[in-house]
């Protein structure tokens, strides 16, 4: 079960406690055993949600497999490292920090040191931006500057680094920021994969991964409906809706979701399309 899940079961539980307390302390005074325990109870579910895994697949994960199928690294599908002065809202820095840190997991999976560079200013000038000040920022830069010609080693600190920001958000009163992040880190992920299927002649192995995309969009969009009141959060849950329309008829056939053509074609207009809006408008 994810954090926010856990968390708001602790939330339920608390007001069913309440509830539940005000009715027998109205009847009789056996309450003091059961209070202990219900404290226990949220206590260890708190504790629980404490222990973060991130949610969806990173963007790490999604470009080594566009490397593993054969795709050519390509500059100019990636946002301008230019926008990132032009994000004023809220909404348009969160979405685009998260189109960055895909970005950034693009250049970086193909050992493109000075693109690598350049995407890592831009999310650290969103994140400044946004006023997430994490305990891990200034580490990340020296660590990052220190390995930016190992693959591998940056692997890791970049996926500590999405974990680690998505679990600092929570945990500090920003969780409809942090879902943000995720979903413009998903539309680039999915933007960058439909993109390259297109322009890779062997892309069976990216036709694949862009399939199993079903799954992690149905939680991206429970994540979001946990702060669909915030109007930024309802927004991008309204623009995900017609790609997870698409999905929703994507069938599995011998234990795979398969994407047929159309499907394909019709998730490539509509994300193209999402991500525009996303990167231009914001």
């Amino acid at each position: 079960m994810n954090k926010l899940k856990l968390l708001s079961l602790a939330k339920t539980m608390l007001l069913a406690t309440a509830f539940s307390i005000l009715i027998v302390s109205c009847g009789n005074n056996e309450t003091e055993n059961q209070d202990e325990t219900v404290q226990d109870t949220v206590a260890m579910v708190t504790e629980q949600a404490k222990k973060l895994i991130y949610p969806l697949p990173t963007p790490l994960e999604v470009t080594k497999m566009l490397i593993k199928a054969g795709a050519s690294y390509i500059l100019d599908i990636s946002n301008s490292t230019e926008n990132a002065d032009k994000y004023f809202t809220e909404a348009g820095k969160a979405l685009n920090l998260g189109v960055y840190g895909a970005d950034l997991s693009y250049a970086s999976t193909y050992n493109k040191t000075q693109e690598t560079t350049n995407y890592f200013v831009c999310t650290k000038k969103l994140l400044d931006g946004l006023n997430v000040q994490t305990p891990f920022n200034e580490e990340l830069a020296e660590k990052i500057e220190k390995n930016i010609d190992n693959a591998e080693v940056l692997h890791e600190i970049l996926t500590t680094s999405f974990h680690d920001t998505f679990e600092f958000l929570n945990e500090n009163g920003k969780g409809a920021v942090s879902v943000m992040i995720l979903s413009g880190g998903w539309i680039e992920s999915l933007y960058l994969s439909t993109e390259l299927a297109t322009l890779t002649d062997n892309n069976k192995e990216i036709i694949a991964g862009i399939a199993q995309q079903k799954s992690a969009l149905k939680t991206l969009v429970s994540l979001l409906k946990t702060y669909e009141s915030s109007e930024n959060v309802s927004g991008i849950l309204s623009d995900l809706k017609d790609i997870e329309m698409i999905f929703s008829e994507v069938n599995e056939i011998d234990g795979k979701l398969q994407l047929t053509e159309e499907q394909f074609n019709n998730i490539s207009s509509e994300i193209k399309s999402l991500r525009k809006k996303v990167v231009e408008t914001h």
